[in-house]
């Protein structure tokens, strides 16, 4: 390889990124799962016409109304990894606390970290600390770890040229046709 073409991969480099959705209207997901199971027993019992039974058309189109509401209050974050002297500073900004053994194994303090670490990977949409804190303080647990494990693998693991068997398959297969 030569000095260009050096250049030109070091001209060309991205950090890696990755999209997280959050549906922030968890309180719908009791009324899908309610309603999926009504749907579930009425299917049961059988109506044997080919369309299904009126009961069930109209759970179906509840079901499908309740996905899309579940969709429309799903935001999808855009985060980006940091540059590795960046990632360093904030790790060394945020230290472990001596009595906690998770921490002292993780090498952060986990209480302020991952908020300051989902700020900064954050790029898409823009959100000002006060949005970013709203955002934060309306997830469950389970979100807000989705959200840090995201941006902790963003900046701590590898990137690697991606093979994917479907793609290859398809293109496999139309290539000889």
């Amino acid at each position: 390889m030569n000095d260009k073409d050096i250049d030109a991969l070091l001209g060309a480099a991205r950090l890696p990124e990755s999209t997280v959705p959050l549906c922030l209207r968890g309180d719908l997901q009791a009324e899908w799962e309610t309603l999926e199971r009504a749907l579930a027993e009425v299917k049961q019992r059988g109506d044997r016409r080919l369309a299904g039974s009126p009961e069930e058309a109209k759970l179906a189109r509840q079901l499908r109304d309740l996905e899309a509401q579940m969709q429309d209050s799903t935001i999808t974050l855009r985060l980006r990894a940091l540059p590795r002297r960046e990632f360093m500073k904030l790790v060394e900004k945020h230290p472990a606390r001596k009595d906690n053994q998770v921490d002292r194994m993780v090498g952060v303090n986990q209480a302020t970290f991952y908020d300051a670490l989902i700020g900064a990977c954050v790029v898409e949409p823009e959100l000002d600390e006060e949005r970013l804190t709203r955002l934060l303080d309306a997830l469950t647990d389970a979100q807000f770890n989705k959200l840090a494990n995201t941006a902790w693998e963003l900046n701590r693991s590898d990137v690697s040229v991606p093979f994917s068997r479907t793609a290859s398959r398809i293109t496999t297969n139309s290539d000889e046709t």
